[in-house]
């Protein structure tokens, strides 16, 4: 609508010219042309996205640069997922799931060179290995240590806190920021590409995992936090000796620990004035800046 009431008449971004009436919602006139089956791109562009979430790269590479001179990698495949999206009436779950239960999704991180021919990465002959992203990261030591960070956002207005619960992960405002997402590679509010963050490892990374007193704050405190709060729920048990160490194992890595990492932490105990909180914080210092933890694969 324009100042005095009367209707406008915008143009679509394929540079065709639209009548919006008195009254109507342009947000939904848009909407509807944005997800009409003769616009191919956005479920090419939305698809192409979630694919490069899942598997690191997307089969149009770069996912931001979709283009007629810039051809997928697997034109078939692209075509799958454009059918299957626009059949399930636009159902990210069902994309994700139709995804996800793919051979290639479920493809192991390890293959023998000399049996493929082209990139592994750009023609999805493998899972790729890739470092976690900088949310993700400091979600799950959270988690692990039942502590939390906090953020404040400039908007609306300065000394605006984000509640201590929320994950980083759900961070809508790119402008929402701290020393450890932006040390890991979490792109500050800009245009919003793909392609602004960065999830290479560096040596400032290293550190920062192994000598700050962020990092070593919540194992310390946050590992005897959890211990209180599970003496005293009656429901669970309290979490002591090998048991601890397991559950160290499975909430970081997703797995139990071996044989050889457990006569490990066993002669480790053996050691005079070594209680099993210390040890236990040693363990979960160990795993957080192990690779396994550190990287999808």
């Amino acid at each position: 609508m324009g100042q005095d009431g009367t209707p406008v008449r915008p143009m679509y971004p394929d540079g065709k010219n639209v009548f919006i009436p008195a009254g109507a919602d342009p947000r939904v006139v848009f909407s509807e042309w944005l997800i009409n089956e003769e616009n191919p791109w956005f479920a090419r562009n939305l698809v192409n996205r979630v694919w490069s979430w899942i598997f690191g790269r997307g089969i149009i590479h770069p996912a931001d640069d979709i283009r007629p001179d810039n051809p997928p990698a697997n034109p078939v495949l692209l075509s799958l997922l454009e059918k299957n999206f626009i059949q399930s009436n636009w159902d990210i779950r069902e994309l994700y799931r139709f995804i996800m239960n793919s051979a290639a999704y479920q493809l192991t991180s390890v293959y023998d060179p000399s049996e493929v021919a082209a990139s592994p990465s750009a023609g999805f002959a493998r899972y790729t290995i890739r470092r976690l992203e900088a949310e993700v990261i400091i979600d799950i030591i959270n988690s692990i240590c039942g502590s939390s960070e906090q953020y404040m956002s400039m908007i609306p207005e300065p000394f605006t806190f984000i509640p201590p619960n929320q994950r980083s992960i759900t961070l809508a405002d790119g402008s929402i920021t701290s020393a450890f997402l932006e040390l890991f590679g979490r792109p500050p509010r800009g245009s919003g590409y793909e392609n602004e963050r960065n999830n290479e490892s560096t040596a400032a990374q290293r550190l920062h995992l192994l000598n700050s007193s962020h990092i070593r704050d919540k194992f310390e405190r946050g590992w005897k936090v959890r211990g209180y709060l599970r003496e005293r729920d009656r429901k669970k048990p309290q979490v002591s000796g090998s048991d601890a160490f397991e559950e160290l194992f499975l909430l970081t890595v997703g797995r139990f620990p071996s044989g050889k990492e457990q006569r490990t932490i066993a002669q480790a105990m053996d050691s005079e004035h070594y209680t099993p909180a210390a040890a236990a914080g040693d363990v979960l210092w160990a795993l957080v800046n192990s690779a396994e933890f550190l990287y999808r694969h």
